[in-house]
């Protein structure tokens, strides 16, 4: 593995526990709580598992697609989600991309990194390898909103 991807490869492997820890015990309850903010942990989930599915495009795997994908991309919000969503396609879906991209570490070159990524990220990243790191920071930040929905539906803190 490139050197320069080490702490990227394990922040996702990071993330990817977390999550799993964070939503282990939820019940369908649990699922619609809403924060003050107007946030539910179906979006965050959901929205955190379309953006893994993405990255596993941008490591030159397959990309998965999911019909409830549309869902949770940016500028969408919790009511924007049928009530029945069931969240085991959208966990599973998760799991999967967070596998492929477990995998797919070591075969990433110097040169897919430099690859254009076609527009700049926040962090003034516009490259593959940018943005990369920048999607497991944007992950992150979706985990501790998830984290702190854990705790208005009543758990500890799960980590």
């Amino acid at each position: 593995m490139l050197e320069e991807l080490k702490f990227t490869a394990s922040a996702y492997a990071v993330g990817g526990r977390f999550l799993t820890r964070l939503v282990a015990d939820f019940t369908e309850a649990d699922w619609a709580v809403r924060s003050a903010a107007g946030t539910d942990p179906r979006w965050l989930v959901g929205h955190i598992a379309t953006y893994r599915n993405r990255v596993v495009g941008l490591m030159g795997l397959p990309t998965p697609v999911a019909p409830w994908e549309a869902g949770f991309a940016k500028g969408t919000k919790p009511e924007d989600l049928p009530a029945d969503l069931d969240m085991q396609p959208v966990l599973a879906s998760f799991h999967a991309a967070d596998a492929a991209i477990a995998g797919a570490w070591e075969a990433l070159t110097a040169e897919d990194l430099a690859k254009p990524f076609g527009r700049t990220l926040p962090n003034g990243s516009d490259t593959v390898g940018g943005a990369l790191a920048f999607m497991v920071w944007h992950e992150a930040y979706h985990l501790g909103q998830l984290g702190i929905m854990r705790r208005l539906a009543g758990k500890p803190s799960g980590v």
